[in-house]
Formats: C-alpha cells, sequence, structure tokens
C-alpha cells in the first residue's frame, strides 16, 4: 500500500513536470527543428519513458485498463495505440512514436491516478486543481513570452482548461448541497477570470455553447441569469458600435474581415487536405503533418488547429472514424450521467460540449501533447471512474425493480461511498 502511494506521487510529479516543460520552461526554436533532440527534448523522453515504465508495474494498471473496456474511453486508448503503430509509416518514425507515447503516457497516468481515489468528492478535487494548474501554468507562460497585455495574454490553451473548469464548477453548483454549491461558485468565478483573460474566440464560442446547456437550469437562478444577460447586453451594444474597440478588446488586434475567415485556418485545412488525399486510409503519421505543412502548400504550425482533421490527415479515414465515434460515445455518457442526477454528471456534459467545440478551433483531443491535453482528460478520467460507473450502477439497480431514489450531486455517488 505504502509502494502504491509512492508511485501515484511520483506519477503526480512526473506531470507537473511535462506541464512545466512545456510552459514556464519551454524553450524557443525555429518549426524545422521540431524533430532535433536537445535537452529539453532528452527531458521530455526520460519523464514519458518513466510514467510508462511505472504504470507497467503499478498495480492498479491492469484492473483500471480492465474497466475501460465499457466506456468511451477505450476507444481514445485505440485511437492512440494506432497513432503509435503510424510510426511505421511516418515520415518521422521516431518523432510520432514519441509523441504517441506522450498522450499516451498522461492518459493512462491519469486514469490510473484518478481509479485511485476512494471516494468522488476526492477526486473531483483532485480534478479541479489539475484543470487549475495547468490553467496558471499556461498563463505564466504567456507572460513570459508576451508580457501583460490583451495580445499578450491571447490565447486558446489556458482558455480551454479555465472554460471547462468554469463550466463543470457552474453546472454541478446547480444541483449541490449549500456546502458544496459555495465551494463550486468559487472555482467557477477564478475560472471565468482566466477565461476572460486569453480573449479566444475558439474558447469563447465553446464556452458560450456549454452555457446553452446549463440554460435551461441557470433559468432557475436569477441571481446568476440577470446579471450575465445585462453584462451580454451591455457587451453587445458597446463592442456594436466601435470595430476598433472590438478589434482591441475581443479580437485582439485581428480586424472582423481576417476573424471571418478563420484567421488563416482555412489556409492550413486546405493543405491538410492535399495531406489526406495522398494517404486517406492510414495518413501520413500521428503528429507529424502539421510540422511538415509546407510539403502540402501550406504553413509548418506546432498543430493543425482542429483535433478532427488532425486525426484525419494524421491517421486517415480510421483515426478519423475512431475519434468521432469517441466523441458521440463521450456525448452520449455524459447526457445519461446528467439525466440520471449523479454528481459530476451536469458539469462533464457542459465541459465536455466545450472541449468537443473547442477541438474545432485547436487540436485538443486527436493531436500532440500540450497543457491542454492533460486538464481533458483528468475531466475524462473522472467522469469515467466515477460519474459514469455510478450512472450505470443506479440504472443496473433500477432494472432489478430494486426501489431507489436518485442521487443528489451533494450525496455520495452509488459508485464510491
Amino acid at each position: 500500500m505504502r509502494l502504491t502511494r509512492l508511485v501515484d506521487y511520483a506519477l503526480w510529479l512526473l506531470l507537473l513536470l511535462s506541464l512545466m516543460r512545456t510552459t514556464v520552461l519551454i524553450r524557443r526554436r525555429d518549426t524545422s527543428e521540431f524533430n532535433a533532440i536537445d535537452s529539453s527534448a532528452t527531458f521530455a523522453v526520460l519523464i514519458v519513458a518513466t510514467i510508462l515504465g511505472l504504470l507497467v508495474v503499478h498495480p492498479r494498471a491492469r484492473g483500471t485498463l480492465m474497466k475501460l473496456q465499457s466506456s468511451s474511453a477505450i476507444l481514445l486508448l485505440v485511437y492512440l495505440a494506432v497513432a503509435a503503430f503510424s510510426a511505421f509509416w511516418s515520415q518521422e518514425p521516431l518523432y510520432t512514436l514519441f509523441r504517441a507515447g506522450e498522450v499516451l503516457a498522461v492518459f493512462g497516468a491519469l486514469y490510473v491516478l484518478m481509479d485511485g481515489y476512494s471516494n468522488w468528492r476526492d477526486a473531483e478535487r483532485a480534478m479541479l486543481w489539475t484543470l487549475m494548474i495547468v490553467t496558471v501554468l499556461s498563463l505564466m507562460q504567456r507572460v513570459m513570452t508576451g508580457g501583460i497585455s490583451v495580445q499578450g495574454l491571447h490565447t486558446n490553451v489556458y482558455t480551454v482548461t479555465a472554460g471547462m473548469g468554469f463550466l463543470y464548477a457552474l453546472g454541478e453548483s446547480l444541483r449541490a448541497d449549500p456546502l458544496r454549491k459555495a465551494a463550486l461558485r468559487r472555482w467557477a468565478g477564478v475560472f471565468v477570470i482566466f477565461a476572460i483573460l486569453g480573449t479566444s474566440a475558439g474558447s469563447n464560442i465553446a464556452i458560450a455553447l456549454g452555457m446553452l446547456v446549463l440554460l435551461p437550469f441557470l433559468s432557475r437562478s436569477k441571481v446568476i441569469v440577470i446579471p450575465a444577460a445585462v453584462a451580454c447586453l451591455a457587451l453587445v451594444v458597446v463592442m456594436g458600435t466601435s470595430e476598433q474597440l472590438l478589434s482591441t478588446t475581443v479580437l485582439t488586434g485581428r480586424s472582423v474581415d481576417e476573424v471571418s475567415h478563420l484567421t488563416g485556418r482555412f489556409f492550413l485545412w486546405q493543405g491538410y487536405w492535399n495531406a489526406f488525399i495522398e494517404q486517406p486510409l492510414i495518413g501520413q503519421g500521428f503528429a507529424i503533418v502539421a510540422r511538415i505543412g509546407d510539403q502540402f502548400g501550406t504553413l509548418a504550425t506546432t498543430n493543425a488547429h482542429n483535433g478532427y482533421i488532425e486525426a484525419l490527415a494524421g491517421l486517415g479515414i480510421i483515426g478519423f472514424a475512431l475519434l468521432v465515434y469517441h466523441s458521440i460515445r463521450l456525448t452520449i455518457e455524459t447526457v445519461a450521467a446528467s439525466r440520471a442526477r449523479i454528481a459530476g454528471g451536469l458539469g462533464s456534459l457542459a465541459a465536455v460540449v466545450m472541449l468537443l467545440v473547442n477541438n474545432n478551433s485547436k487540436s485538443i483531443l486527436g493531436g500532440a501533447f500540450d497543457p491542454t491535453v492533460v486538464g481533458a482528460l483528468a475531466v475524462l478520467a473522472f467522469l469515467h471512474t466515477f460519474t459514469l460507473r455510478a450512472t450505470r450502477e443506479q440504472a443496473d439497480i433500477q432494472r432489478r425493480g430494486t426501489p431507489m431514489a436518485p442521487q443528489a450531486t451533494g450525496e455520495p455517488t452509488p459508485a464510491r461511498q
């Protein structure tokens, strides 16, 4: 037991080091040097190899893997396995193998760690703290590289985890007991500040759609709806009267015309379509297409700015179908959990909507590792380890005809007492 706990601490530490390496310790280099092995890359390889090694010997790892088979998590795991296998036909086989292994390591670590919590309350706190740490470290990275200004803080990195944290906490607070509600409202208040600072159009649209999911429940709380409606109305009026103000604040210096063309994303995606046409079934290889975009008539970038397009170009029809099917299954799972009124259900539904919508403007699911992947997988690990299992246990009890009142989200779920 003590050894297992030490391994868990080691996994958390390694995840933190991975985050720090890609945020506050990030190094700048030319895009063409993406496959160069320097001290930072060597450090990353050591971290990934250590995480994978610990997962191999971890007492819970096998049991956690078996539990994933009945959820959408197994589809994402298969996708990542195909990503690793794509090293056989990638132009940069070692790079592709490492990038796939990196996401696999984070995936495995978070699911094994979440499975180690004895109750959902502790797991929920761990998930929220993970989102907060990712958000803060990513914000620090933006301050270090861009300074403190609207344009310098603009990003679609920390706004992803901030948006997911805000929507989860807000959604869960609508069904929570008074003590948990107060704590969740504090979490939501902090997360929304970070989301506003990032001024990301992709994240803002995704948050808005997540809020639409919560609208039927928010309508019961005039304390939230009335101020929010007044603020939105005021924003629309002010921004509508000044295109310059809109460009300076919300669009971080870009013109309305530039945003209407998705700030060059169409140009990138056309190149990735060319890459897909060359290898439609199996793709060009995981995490490589954006890096060598100049070979397909576009620019070389860090990611495809769309997880589904990244899957299509990198892993072909096979990878794209897996990722889309995973997204559908994931949505169905969160809807079921929300309807069953299980702890984490409504919040996870809103957060997952935000994640899947934002995956169309940034490669979160489907692409290589970056800080947002840690936050997104933490939410999914909590959902599958606690909320989804509780939902299914409650459904099984009801099918057997045993009388059972729906569990309020302020009470322990049937999965973990």
